[in-house]
């Protein structure tokens, strides 16, 4: 592995110009204070250990010998009697200075090494012997900085911290040995670098583009180890950023592989390169995040009330209570997006708490206006098993003195279908404690007609993909089927997202019992349905 460039601060003819000069200097004094019998003969000491700084032990040695000369012989012991030195003297006085440049030019030497090993130390990883992310970053700038265009590589081990934790931290230093080993053959050891203890960076100077090497890797992890009765498998993520020249930071450089090797499944292994789209959704996601975390301090949310229509006596049976954010002058955001991220970064409980309280507050105020109706709540699985939301979600509800049956919990298929039998055991629980229960966007998850009565419910929401293609054969004799099945269950079909009369008219045919969608009405805000409301009432009557 290569030594550490030393830093040269000063230019070489500038180091020359400086030992010349001084000691020029120091001859000039001790001439002209009247030779070598006074003090002033000692300034030669500051050109020799300026020497032995600049050139260690042979330039402090060097300048000490020519100065003894030049103080010797040359230079008279008393210049206005003409008195010159003894022999003995100078020869005496060469000696010392000799040795003190000799010893001076040893410690600085000293020194520079110590100094040397400590900057290496710096820059090599003590976890894995390779160097480090203080390296990457100086490599990637002479890099850059030299117009040199590359390959860099970043190889995330995605579960090696957990393996180390929970099976053998050993084996977990055996692997990225392994590795590293592995990669130095294909690489070799000047373009490895580390970062933490599990990700491995490699700088392709070759510029041919070859991934045989990782591929192999790959492919030799992929098979699953055992140990101590426990089967588990490295997975190695591999994010590929091929520099093609520009104005990037080495900072930019390195995280665009990180960011490569996000893509695809967690604990996936595979080899993913950097798409500029990438970093765009990351960017959109955090400045989302950041700007959700603030969104109910600031007022920004707010619900939309869709109704829902019921089709044997063409009543608004009851309404569905969507969450918007508005964002003022900023990018819109969809809230089947927004609500994603509120789950990723573990917001979601409050935005439910937002949508329950804000919901459970119109029903009490459309209820003294006499309107009186249901509102289904869309409830995520994490909710549903969290206790203390539940525990909040009762006093809520029962602090407003709400009917429990105008209230229908929304689950979607995909949580119901996980066969969770504690999220099960929670819905029989709410259905016997009055509230109704949805199965929302049926037919998109893994369901079946054979398992769905396996499941506490009261409706079933065909979801609008199916709407959208009822007017043909197959779809229709699906959503007749559907609709079949759970009136043998006794229960009730919804369909979503119906937008034109036929449509409509096939489902009354199919004897759907509600309906919802953009034919009757959008989603509404509190005062815009209160108005369809008893628009929609005064028609029917």
């Amino acid at each position: 592995m290569e030594e550490p460039e030393r830093e040269q601060k000063i230019p070489e003819k500038l180091k020359i110009m400086l030992i010349g000069g001084s000691a020029a200097l120091v001859f000039y004094i001790v001439f002209a204070t009247n030779g070598t019998q006074n003090v002033y003969l000692h300034l030669i000491y500051i050109p020799i250990i300026l020497s032995a700084y600049f050139w260690g032990i042979k330039g402090g040695l060097s300048v000490a010998i020519l100065a003894g000369i030049l103080a010797g012989p040359f230079m008279p012991l008393n210049i206005s009697e003409g008195i010159r030195q003894s022999t003995g003297n100078w020869i005496t006085r060469l000696i010392i200075l000799g040795i003190v440049g000799s010893i001076t030019g040893a410690l600085f030497q000293k020194i520079e090494k110590l100094n040397n090993e400590i900057h290496r130390r710096g820059l090599i990883s003590p976890l894995t012997g390779i160097y480090n992310i203080n390296k990457l970053l100086g490599d990637l700038k002479k890099k850059i900085d030299k117009g040199d265009k590359f390959k860099i590589i970043s190889i995330k081990l995605t579960n090696l911290v957990g393996v180390g934790k929970y099976v053998e931290h050993k084996f977990a230093e055996t692997v990225i040995k392994e590795l590293i080993t592995e990669l130095e053959r294909g690489y070799g050891r000047d373009a490895l670098y580390s970062f933490g203890e599990d990700e491995i960076i490699v700088i392709d100077r070759t510029g041919r583009g070859n991934l045989k090497t990782i591929e192999n890797v790959l492919e030799k992890y992929s098979t699953a180890v055992q140990i101590e009765n426990i089967t588990f498998r490295v997975s190695l993520k591999v994010g590929v950023y091929e520099y093609e020249g520009g104005s990037e930071t080495p900072v930019q450089v390195f995280n665009k592989a990180r960011i490569a090797y996000e893509q695809g499944e967690e604990f996936e292994s595979g080899i993913y390169y950097y798409l500029s789209q990438l970093e765009d959704r990351k960017r959109e996601f955090f400045e989302i995040s950041g700007s959700l975390l603030e969104s109910i301090s600031r007022d920004e949310l707010y619900l939309v009330y869709q109704p829902k229509i019921d089709l044997s006596d063409n009543t608004i049976s009851d309404v569905e209570a969507l969450i918007r954010w508005d964002r003022g002058d900023r990018k819109p955001v969809a809230p089947d997006v927004f609500v994603k991220i509120a789950e990723d970064i573990g917001f979601i409980k409050e935005l439910s708490k937002f949508v329950l309280r804000n919901a459970t507050d119109q029903m009490v105020k459309w209820e003294k206006m006499g309107i009186e109706i249901g509102c289904s709540i869309n409830i995520t699985a994490r909710e549903l098993l969290d206790d203390d939301f539940n525990e909040w979600a009762k006093r809520e509800i029962a602090g407003k003195k709400i009917d429990r049956s105008t209230i229908e919990i929304e689950i979607t298929e995909r949580v119901v279908s996980s066969g969770n039998k504690k999220i099960l055991d929670i819905l029989h629980a709410m259905r016997g404690n009055g509230y109704k229960v949805s199965i929302d966007d049926f037919g998109t998850g893994y369901n079946s007609l054979m398992t769905i009565g396996e499941i506490p419910f009261d409706f079933l929401k065909i979801d609008k993909y199916f709407i959208d293609r009822i007017g043909r054969r197959e779809i229709r004799e699906l959503v007749k089927n559907i609709i079949n099945y759970a009136h043998g269950l006794n229960k009730e079909i919804v369909a979503e997202g119906v937008e034109t009369e036929d449509e409509l008219h096939v489902l009354r045919e199919l004897e759907c019992d509600r309906v919802q969608g953009y034919y009757y009405s959008k989603p509404l805000l509190p005062e815009e349905f209160e108005t369809f409301y008893f628009e929609f009432l005064g028609a029917k009557g």
